[in-house]
């Protein structure tokens, strides 16, 4: 509950500013985008699953959203750059200069794992570049 207080006063705040409403949509420079400032968007979500030891159609769905989940943004000497956290849907947003990044997950308590990561990004001025991540929690 208070997370989502955080993500609406956020997204109050970031509208008042002329930002996207998004965590990393509020500029510092008076409202540019991000490719006037040579950056770009990395954007994408987290799930979690399965959460069932058995699919069946009509059942549970595979994934449910991570929430909570910090992500690293690492330069590629890795020093961390940014970090973003997912929101109640398992999203992040987060913007960043041009360049090539090392992203990385804070280990979380649970014993889920991922294939996704680490994974090396490229972030191109005025783009948005997607990357997609799914923690297994080893149920079967």
């Amino acid at each position: 509950m208070r997370f989502m207080r955080y993500v609406l006063i956020w997204g109050f705040l970031a509208a008042l500013a002329g930002g996207a409403g998004f965590p990393g949509g509020v500029y510092a420079d008076r409202g540019k985008q991000p490719q006037a400032l040579g950056m770009g968007t990395l954007t994408g979500s987290v799930t979690l699953g399965p959460v069932s030891p058995v699919q069946r159609p009509g059942g549970p769905p595979a994934g449910i959203p991570a929430a909570g989940v910090k992500l690293l943004i690492l330069s590629p000497t890795r020093q961390e750059i940014a970090s973003v956290t997912t929101n109640a849907a398992g999203q992040f947003r987060v913007d960043l200069p041009a360049g090539t990044y090392r992203v990385e997950m804070v280990p979380r308590k649970g014993k889920e794992f991922t294939k996704d990561l680490p994974a090396i990004v490229t972030i191109i001025p005025g783009q948005e570049q997607r990357l997609d991540i799914r923690l297994d929690t080893g149920m079967r």
